[in-house]
């Protein structure tokens, strides 16, 4: 596989911390950072499926540890620290691979954990992400950790990075917005997409992560850093051609943690508009 390292190619759109923390500060009701205008009826409900279970994550180092008490709240924490209760968003194709996904109170500039976790072998994935980086105050930086949950579970493979994407295409539909963004995936280390807007079409390349969950389901995650630094991250399952995802990131007067889901069907690399 080829090297991790990516060349940082921001353009002029940054703007003060002290910007980004007064929006954090400002958004702290669900009701609004939740909303978005791509979570339309191919998004999955919210599940029920894990209510009353308490979920420990163990990966290079790291316990997180998440108490369902419902659909929309968790109560979080860290190697043993402070215990912080959370909105979340729990997602489900198939009842077996779950998205877990909240923001975690308590950070200036912001700061939010998705766990990715197979119920069926117990192996799972946390994506950590929080608002700014050595480069820029804007984009979303993250850290991926591979793990499991404490219990038993059947026998399966860990997840980890992956190429197996590579020279793919998807066209995604939403089902709210009239156009269909395609995705290709170009590399190991970007993505490509495209689309065709009310205001013309549109194109652009952003680094991107790949990871391994179960044949022909993958975790797809990318941060917009030719825009205004925002994460994505998708669950793929091939077999449906179906995904379920959340994005994150910060605008000038808002903040978004909220989660989508789209229907698909394959798409050509090589033909763009």
């Amino acid at each position: 596989m080829e090297s991790k390292k990516r060349w940082y190619r921001k353009w002029e759109l940054d703007v003060p911390r002290e910007v980004i923390e007064g929006v954090v500060a400002a958004n702290t009701d669900p009701a609004k950072y939740s909303r978005s205008t791509l979570g339309g009826p191919f998004t999955p409900p919210d599940s029920e499926d894990l209510n009353g279970r308490t979920l420990v994550f163990r990966g290079e180092g790291k316990v997180f540890r998440f108490e369902v008490a419902s659909a929309n709240r968790m109560l979080f924490s860290e190697d043993g620290g402070e215990v912080k209760e959370c909105y979340c968003n729990i997602k489900t194709l198939d009842h077996e691979i779950y998205l877990i996904n909240q923001l975690i109170p308590g950070y200036a500039m912001s700061r939010q954990v998705t766990l990715v976790a197979d119920m069926k072998t117990g192996y799972a994935t946390v994506c950590d992400a929080h608002l700014g980086t050595e480069n820029s105050n804007i984009d979303v930086g993250r850290e991926f950790i591979f793990g499991r949950l404490d219990g038993e579970y059947a026998p399966g493979e860990p997840h980890c990075f992956t190429d197996e994407l590579v020279g793919k295409a998807m066209s995604w539909d939403y089902g709210t917005v009239p156009m269909r963004i395609t995705h290709m995936y170009t590399s190991n280390l970007y993505y490509t997409y495209c689309a065709q807007t009310q205001y013309g079409a549109w194109m652009a390349t952003n680094p991107a992560d790949y990871v391994k969950l179960r044949d022909n389901i993958y975790i797809f995650s990318f941060v917009e850093e030719r825009q205004h630094g925002l994460q994505a991250l998708f669950v793929i399952d091939f077999n449906r051609c179906h995904d379920m995802g959340c994005f994150y990131g910060v605008g000038r007067d808002h903040l978004t943690s909220t989660c989508v889901g789209a229907e698909g069907v394959p798409a050509e690399v090589t033909r763009i508009f």
